[in-house]
Parts: C-alpha cells; structure tokens; sequence
C-alpha cells in the first residue's frame, strides 16, 4: 500500500476494530440468532434491526416495540431476553489496547485527524471507548446521525462536518461492506482489517501497520 498524500482524517470504526469483540457469548446475540428466534429470514431481520436499532434513539422497551411493529410479530419472553442480554453490561467487556490508544495519539501529533464513525445502538455502554473521547476530533455514531455507513448521507454528514473532500478521508474498519466497499463507493480511501479473497481489496492485519502505512514513528517506549 502507498501512502495517499491527500488524506488528512483518519477514520477507525469502533466494535471489532478499536474494540476486541465485546460479548463474552457473541454467537448468543447474533443477528443469524436473532433471526431464528423470530423464525424469519435473516436479511429481513437484519435490515429491520439496522433501520431501528442503529438508526434510533430510544429506551430498550421503544426500540423492541418498534422493532417487533417493524416486523409484523409480537413481542415474546425469548425475544424480550435476547435483547436484554445483547445490550446488559454483564455481557459486555469493552477494552482497548494500549497500543492502539497510542497509534491514536501518533497520528494525532503527525497532523492527522482521528475520527469514531459506527453503526452502533444507542443502548450499548462503551466505556473503553467514551475514555478517549477527548483524543479525537469527532464521534460519528450511526444512531446520532439517522444513518448508518451503508447509506451515502452518513459520509456526507462527516465531510461536511468536518469540511473535508472525500479523497481526504480514510477509514479502517473489520466489516467488508460498510468498513471498505462502502467507503470506496462514496469516494473514501478504505482500507479493510481483516482477510478477503478478492485481491482488489487493500487488507491489513493489525492496526499497527499503519505506522507504515503513513511512515510515522511510535512514540511507545
């Protein structure tokens, strides 16, 4: 990969890429498992759940309503304990290393902007995440703008926000959709953090690679 001297922000999606994976049973609360506890196709299920979970805000009781109105089912005692569990803190152990919090600060000092943009739920507590706040220079989440990142209004809330072109932005997530294609297809640099077949898609396996990516110096002891 070739450093695009054109890019002034550095975007990270937060679950999965900033954060380990948070649920200490993440099969439990997937959405494939969500799926069968209301016994419908997965792709309904999921684009009910991103229309309201990701794109609301709301208490747990107005989203499941509003959820199980969207779908046409009543609400029952296993669907009403999913949820619970997908969003109790008991079920949730939100960390971020300490090297990526100092990749964050080396950016930072080398002139980049640092910015949070994720398809994320109003209910979740991201307490690791919230302690970096005052690090970066802007928090997009999904359910704060009323769109997630499969949909072109999101980053053109971000580059308005922050006064940017699209080629000025490059964002580093783990969800090939909406961390890579999606981006590229709204004029982003992308890069993907994770493995793909497809040899067009530009891959990193760590975070720390992008000390290369941008040529900068740790400033880790």
């Amino acid at each position: 990969l070739k450093r695009n001297m054109m890019i002034k922000v550095v975007s990270f999606d937060i679950g999965g890429t900033l954060l380990e994976d948070s649920h200490d049973n993440p099969n439990n609360y997937s959405l494939k498992e969500l799926a069968k506890i209301v016994n419908m196709p997965y792709e309904n299920v999921r684009d009910v759940y991103k229309n309201v979970f990701q794109k609301s805000n709301g208490t747990l009781n107005e989203l499941v309503g509003k959820f199980c109105n969207d779908l046409g089912i009543s609400n029952t005692e296993n669907l009403n304990n999913f949820f619970i569990g997908k969003f109790s803190d008991n079920n949730i152990n939100n960390t971020i290393s300490n090297d990526k919090i100092t990749l964050i600060r080396d950016l930072k000092e080398n002139g980049y902007k640092v910015i949070l943009f994720s398809n994320s739920c109003c209910l979740f507590n991201n307490d690791a995440i919230k302690e970096i706040y005052d690090l970066v220079d802007g928090v997009f989440y999904s359910y704060d703008i009323g769109y997630t990142k499969d949909d072109k209004e999101s980053y053109q809330y971000v580059e308005k926000t922050l006064n940017v072109k699209p080629a000025e932005i490059l964002h580093i997530g783990d969800t090939l959709k909406s961390d890579y294609l999606k981006p590229v297809e709204n004029g982003w640099n992308a890069l993907f953090y994770g493995v793909s077949d497809d040899e067009s898609v530009n891959c990193i396996s760590s975070l720390m690679e992008l000390y290369d990516f941008f040529d900068i110096r740790t400033s880790k002891k």
